[in-house]
């Protein structure tokens, strides 16, 4: 009883000193959402060392994954409410095609992963419609795929461990030699705004400070409800088909993700929902905890040669969209910078484009990157599944 309670608490609290330190230079280089699977695998460690010295000792697995699956399932609309995709209006042609070509990039080399490696990697086709949420809008979107195609934890905390590695190494050659490099194969393009007016566009993945009010507890409300109504339509669809067919959890899960997701978009056009900034401090501290809990609950026995398919999957999955992302700016006439910004948008999140702007001494394209970050994530979650079934 004591560990469960020593357990949670670090399930909470951990996520909280992570966001209160965020600037230190590790969490800038892998972001707050590695940093929480960092520090549960090392919880993970610690737990596999405790055994192979002869004790026998296990955390309680329900709360890695009941918990984590219940932060995400809230965290999921919250994030959806800052997002304005009235904002895509903005965008010149030029943008668009940028990040229409990146989108293109992603399924069609996810979708050749998903038919070399479907037989050879254990949920090798889930894990290639997964990659296409994460390129297109983050980790929050590989996660809920996961949870609604059914793919086992273990999986899903391994795929985000792979990510968070290569995707540091990657998100180096982005800052220091993506530029040099693009710039002789693509040139600066053709001179012209990136947006049609002026204007901020807010990073939805941006931690902001906030305090506990009346309005952020509506929207968790709000958020939570989303999240019960979804649970509701998952077991009413596993009723209606006689209950005999998978478990309750098979149908419960994908339907608090796809709900979320779906009343996440809707509520974002209320004014009154969106404009709460706390939206994203409160939902990106339920995926911190999501991340945390999933990663503190890994079993790491035997898991060696299983990460190193995944590795090697996620990494050829994003070398990929790289080159054919840049083969496509090629022949559709677009920049460097553009493209880079695009990229980053797709594959890392909003929360890097700045840093990557400012990196290429070109400001004018942070609110264009955040804006088609927004719309990735947005879209990303419905990609993805639907890559799955339709191929």
């Amino acid at each position: 009883m004591l560990i469960s309670i020593i357990q949670l608490a670090a399930v909470l609290i951990v996520p909280l000193l992570i966001q209160k330190y965020r600037n230190g230079w590790l969490t800038r280089t892998f972001g707050t959402i590695g940093m929480a699977y960092f520090y549960g695998l090392l919880v993970s460690a610690l737990v596999w060392l405790v055994n192979v010295c002869g004790a026998d000792f296990a955390l309680n697995s329900d709360i890695g994954e009941i918990g984590s699956y219940a932060a995400i399932g809230v965290a999921i609309p919250l994030l959806l409410f800052s997002t304005d995709l009235r904002e895509v209006r903005r965008l010149t042609k030029t943008v668009l095609l940028s990040f229409g070509s990146l989108i293109a990039a992603v399924i069609l080399t996810t979708a050749a992963a998903g038919w070399l490696f479907a037989g050879q990697i254990p949920w090798g086709r889930a894990l290639s419609a997964m990659a296409v949420g994460l390129y297109t809008g983050g980790t929050p979107n590989f996660n809920a795929i996961g949870a609604i195609l059914g793919v086992d934890t273990t999986t899903v905390a391994l795929g985000n461990l792979a990510d968070m590695v290569f995707g540091g190494v990657f998100y180096v050659f982005i800052l220091l030699l993506a530029q040099p490099l693009l710039l002789k194969i693509l040139g600066r393009g053709r001179a012209e705004k990136y947006l049609k007016t002026e204007g901020e566009a807010e990073n939805v993945d941006t931690v902001a400070g906030g305090s506990l009010n009346r309005k952020i507890v509506r929207n968790v409300l709000l958020a939570l409800g989303s999240a019960v109504i979804g649970a509701g339509v998952g077991v009413a669809i596993w009723l209606m088909r006689g209950a005999v067919q998978g478990t309750m959890t098979d149908y419960l899960v994908p339907g608090v993700m796809i709900t979320g997701t779906v009343l996440g978009i809707a509520l974002s056009f209320n004014r009154k929902v969106r404009q709460v900034r706390e939206n994203s401090t409160v939902g990106h501290y339920l995926i911190l905890v999501f991340s945390f809990a999933l990663a503190s609950s890994l079993d790491l026995r035997g898991l060696t040669a299983e990460f190193g398919r995944v590795f090697l999957l996620l990494m050829g999955i994003t070398l990929g969209i790289f080159v054919l992302h840049v083969l496509l700016s090629k022949l559709l006439r677009i920049g460097a910078d553009c493209t880079i910004i695009t990229l980053t948008a797709g594959v890392y999140g909003p929360a890097f484009v700045p840093a990557v702007a400012g990196q290429l001494k070109n400001e004018k394209l942070t609110a264009p990157g955040l804006i088609c970050g927004a719309l990735g994530y947005a879209v990303g979650t419905f990609l993805g599944v639907a890559l799955y079934y339709l191929f």
